[in-house]
């Protein structure tokens, strides 16, 4: 049976890290990055080939030109879509983090930070870090403010959100009233901070307990 439980446990691993892989290659800078590099290593690839081949230098000009070209277009054709989106999409205004849950997971998510030291308990009491999850913006002047967190355990708690309520980390972004260190949470800290390395066992294991299985 061991050896079945650490299969299993690999493939958790794996699926976690594939989910978080598959999270980074959605969020926009990274698909940007990629399309970079992979355009470069395309142009290198054809410059080899030309060079190869004993072609003039103009031929070079020429298609650098013609890349450039194309390169421009496309940009311009995807920022039109873009805007045609825009204007036809009608903008949804998020108003609250709107976490369903019953006020004793909140409680024991809120004991668990605290008992880590990973909540500031004189700015965020626990009422406060309820009114934050549950109610619209404009009705609570309550803030959370995490300490001694580091991007990864922040990304795993919000994850669980997530998870459970399809919370999205820009929702998070738009309240301003999540504090790492004094510094707003913001969706692309959690994307790209988040993803370095897995959290600690103990804090997961005390995170995944507050929620019913």
């Amino acid at each position: 049976m061991n050896i079945i439980d650490k299969i299993a446990d690999w493939l958790d691993v794996f699926d976690k890290f594939k989910k978080r892989v598959n999270d980074w290659c959605q969020f926009k800078d990274t698909q940007i990055a990629l399309a970079v590099v992979m355009f470069f290593i395309m142009l290198v690839t054809v410059f080899y080939s030309m060079y190869k081949t004993g072609l003039q230098w103009y031929w070079y000009l020429i298609l650098l030109s013609a890349f450039a070209l194309g390169v421009l277009l496309l940009i311009v054709q995807v920022t039109r879509k873009e805007r045609k989106t825009a204007e036809k999409s009608p903008l949804l205004e998020v108003a609250t983090i709107g976490l369903d849950f019953n006020k004793t997971i909140l409680d024991n998510i809120y004991y668990v930070l605290r008992g880590f030291e990973k909540i500031d308990v004189e700015k965020t009491k626990i009422d406060n870090f309820y009114s934050v999850l549950t109610q619209r913006f404009e009705d609570t002047d309550s803030e959370i403010h995490f300490i001694g967190m580091n991007w990864v355990e922040l990304r795993y708690l919000l994850e669980k959100f997530k998870e459970k309520c399809g919370v999205e980390y820009s929702t998070f972004e738009k309240s301003q009233k999540l504090f790492l260190e004094g510094k707003p949470v913001t969706a692309k800290k959690l994307s790209n901070n988040g993803l370095r390395k897995n959290p600690e066992k103990h804090f997961v294991d005390k995170i995944d307990n507050c929620f019913p299985r």
